[in-house]
């Protein structure tokens, strides 16, 4: 296959992407599949299950599987459909979430576009991605993708330049994790805004690179910003990653977070829809195996083809295909059934299991069950650090406590999988 890299995209009216080299809009509708609202019904319901079944009224707050697919869930389903579904007290407090999720949204997207005035008025680069990048990309209708928080790549020698800028405007440097500290290599900082007056709190993220993997991923920053696109946010010039880019990184951040949130699915089922004609899918599958993400792209492709109907070539999951020691733990032991898995509150650990067992080779597995024992002295920090006492400088004493707390944990999640067997 040639490359067929996308040409520069802008964001046409009512979030439609249009083509701007060949003047062709090639909108779509995201609540016209048929296919995704029946897997959507299917995963509303599987999360809600244990809810539903013991009456209680569901706080989608604290959901982290559903909240932030909220928004597609209500394009998707009508009130009615929606009390049928989960119950009318349920279906009230998920609307109310829905507004203040938009109401959220309303106040960031004008932070966003004072955002990226600024920076352009000071000539500094920003690439956007994840959220607010797909929103006005990807996504047929931004208000579609809520955001909670401004992901953006930046150029090192505009680090401090950015932070007057940002400074300026009222932002304040944070540190996410105390373990950032003793990161020998940073990757990212973190600013906070307060709004007068609301409980909003405005988050920017700016990074020089993706943060380190536990899988040994390494994005080849030069080539994000060699291929980056030019995108219209909001009325301002900005760039983003290229869409064979943003899906290998999109990949990653969910296997990255265990599989956390199925936005970030959705996520992928809606670039691969929008970009899939213009994807090159040899060249992600070089990129996918030189990065060490074969296994966690032919999963998440997977899921986007069984569970919402997204056309992939085939020879893109041949070629990708993890080996048999690999696919025999995530498939058999991990995420035997991948909506109830991927949806619900209990599948938690199996997804954590499937984050250290997603690796590329049966060596691989070996390294991944030594890192699960002997993580990365940041992610160690980040893990035990935060709330600590100790001086920062005496994170190794977890290295000594870390692995029993581990091997402990494995056992009542063995036990409990063996009671879970029994009782069938």
């Amino acid at each position: 296959m040639t490359d067929t890299s996308p040409p520069g995209m802008q964001i046409a009216p009512k979030g439609h992407i249009s083509d701007s080299s060949k003047g062709n809009d090639t909108s779509t509708t995201a609540y016209g599949s048929g296919s995704d609202r029946h897997a959507l019904e299917r995963l509303l319901r599987l999360g809600l299950a244990e809810s539903l079944d013991q009456g209680r009224t569901i706080d989608f707050e604290t959901s982290e599987e559903l909240s932030r697919l909220i928004p597609i869930v209500c394009a998707y389903f009508s009130r009615e459909e929606l009390a049928r579904l989960i119950g009318e007290k349920n279906t009230t407090k998920m609307l109310e979430m829905h507004r203040t999720e938009a109401l959220q949204n309303l106040l960031l997207e004008h932070e966003l576009q004072k955002l990226l005035r600024a920076f352009n008025e000071a000539a500094i680069r920003l690439m956007l991605f994840k959220g607010p990048a797909l929103a006005y990309t990807f996504y047929p209708e931004s208000h579609l993708r809520t955001y909670h928080d401004i992901d953006a790549l930046i150029h090192p020698h505009d680090v401090s330049l950015a932070h007057g800028v940002l400074t300026s405007m009222g932002y304040s440097c944070y540190e996410e994790y105390r373990a950032h500290a003793i990161t020998k290599q940073r990757s990212g900082y973190n600013y906070l805004l307060t709004l007068p007056g609301s409980r909003l709190e405005v988050l920017i993220e700016l990074h020089v690179a993706p943060h380190e993997s536990d899988i040994g991923t390494n994005f080849d920053v030069k080539a994000l910003w060699a291929r980056a696109q030019p995108i219209t946010v909001l009325g301002e010039p900005v760039l983003t990653m290229h869409p064979l880019d943003h899906l290998l990184y999109l990949c990653w951040h969910y296997r990255f977070h265990g599989f956390t949130r199925l936005v970030w699915l959705y996520d992928l089922v809606v670039l691969v829809r929008a970009a899939g004609p213009q994807i090159d899918w040899v060249a992600l599958v070089q990129a996918a195996r030189r990065q060490h993400l074969a296994a966690t792209i032919y999963y998440c492709l997977c899921w986007c083809r069984d569970l919402f109907g997204v056309a992939i070539p085939a020879q893109v999951f041949a070629a990708l295909h993890p080996p048999l020691a690999v696919r025999l733990l995530i498939e058999r032991v991990a995420i035997p059934d991948v909506a109830k898995t991927l949806a619900m509150v209990q599948g938690r650990s199996r997804r954590v299991l499937a984050h250290h067992a997603m690796v590329d080779s049966t060596a691989k597995l070996l390294g991944a069950a030594a890192r699960t024992f002997f993580p990365a002295p940041t992610l160690l920090g980040e893990r035990y650090m935060q709330h600590s006492r100790l001086p920062l400088r005496l994170y190794f004493l977890y290295y000594f406590i870390h692995p029993w707390l581990t091997l402990a944990k494995g056992c009542r999640y063995l036990l409990t999988l063996l009671r879970r067997t029994l009782l069938k």
